[in-house]
């Protein structure tokens, strides 16, 4: 099989999920390409970053405006497989499906009402996927064609620092995302939490947000965060950032719009917990009580062991090789 994946160029989860995915299909023998609509959300130097790691691995990549540039490149890598990622691929994805006969399967990344926003491209898809409940509800029409495949990290490259530094007694709490609207609630409480807590125990924030902190200091996204998730014994942060922190041997406290508190073995295997905290699962609404309450039990307890238990977790959870394996499958049953 050879697989065409649509996306853009941006720094967020969906960028990262997409390189993630072309990198294990590589590494299966597949034959990947991707075509990034231009959206012109990065300046050059982000932009040349990401494709950089594409050039590495000798994975085609295009980035185009039309519909044509998108089929002559289609013809070019002679792909049998269309996987459209951005909401903002799907017309030009659907067009060149419809135009050349090449199945299409789409994956719903984000919270939207995609039926009724995107309905032509979810009638024309053969298999619909989406990463999260939430996103699935969206598209609730076409149920019978959708896929939950949650996301998944690369546990290889997000590993605990070993030997760890010495510490002493100083606890790092990292904030790590990419939020805007009311996924910046959980922000915006950490930030009065954290002039309340004990002078060893410290909260950096990596990302960007909608709200600016006034009391956390705001380190920008970074396509290269592995050393900060290492140095933070604790993470608030929901989604792939969630995932990439634990898999890197962070304590993973569940935040966004809604407190979710510390994911664990038995709350996700047992309660079925959803790692992203969207409005739509109803979390409850963080507390600054409830957060002091929560770092001050967890700061008291053997670190060093819920970390390890952070990295187990994600290992079992959130390696890219199952999530890979799933997709392989639904894409080898819709070129059956």
């Amino acid at each position: 099989m050879r697989i065409l994946m649509t996306s853009i160029l941006c720094q967020s989860g969906l960028m990262t999920h997409v390189n993630d995915l072309a990198k294990y299909l590589h590494s299966q023998g597949i034959f990947v390409a991707i075509a990034f609509k231009r959206v012109d959300y990065l300046d050059e130097p982000a932009q040349n970053s990401i494709l950089g790691e594409l050039h590495t691995m000798a994975i085609p990549y295009l980035l185009y405006d039309s519909t044509e540039e998108l089929l002559e490149f289609l013809r070019a890598q002679e792909c049998n497989l269309i996987h459209a990622h951005s909401h903002a691929t799907f017309q030009t994805a659907t067009e060149a499906s419809l135009s050349q006969g090449v199945p299409l399967i789409c994956t719903l990344h984000s919270v939207y009402p995609w039926q009724h926003l995107f309905g032509a491209t979810l009638h024309v898809a053969q298999r619909i996927i989406a990463v999260g409940p939430a996103q699935a509800y969206g598209a609730r029409r076409f149920s019978e064609k959708i896929s939950i495949v949650q996301n998944a990290i690369d546990t290889r490259h997000f590993v605990p620092k070993t030997p760890r530094e010495k510490q002493g007694d100083l606890i790092n709490i990292l904030w790590y995302g990419r939020v805007d609207g009311r996924l910046t609630r959980g922000l915006h409480t950490l930030d009065r939490v954290a002039p309340l807590l004990p002078k060893h125990i410290r909260i950096t924030g990596l990302g960007t947000a909608q709200y600016v902190p006034i009391n956390i200091p705001l380190l920008p996204w970074t396509d290269h965060p592995l050393p900060f998730l290492q140095q933070s014994q604790i993470t608030f942060a929901h989604g792939r950032s969630l995932r990439e922190a634990m898999s890197a041997g962070s304590i993973g406290m569940l935040l966004g719009c809604g407190y979710g508190g510390m994911v664990t073995e038995r709350r996700l295997t047992e309660d079925n917990l959803i790692l992203d905290a969207f409005p739509e699962y109803r979390l409850r609404r963080p507390r600054v009580h409830k957060l002091v309450q929560d770092i001050l039990t967890i700061a008291g307890l053997d670190l060093e062991q819920l970390r390890r238990e952070a990295r187990s977790i994600a290992e079992r959870h959130f390696d890219l090789e199952d999530m890979g394996a799933k997709i392989g499958k639904i894409y080898r049953g819709v070129l059956s």
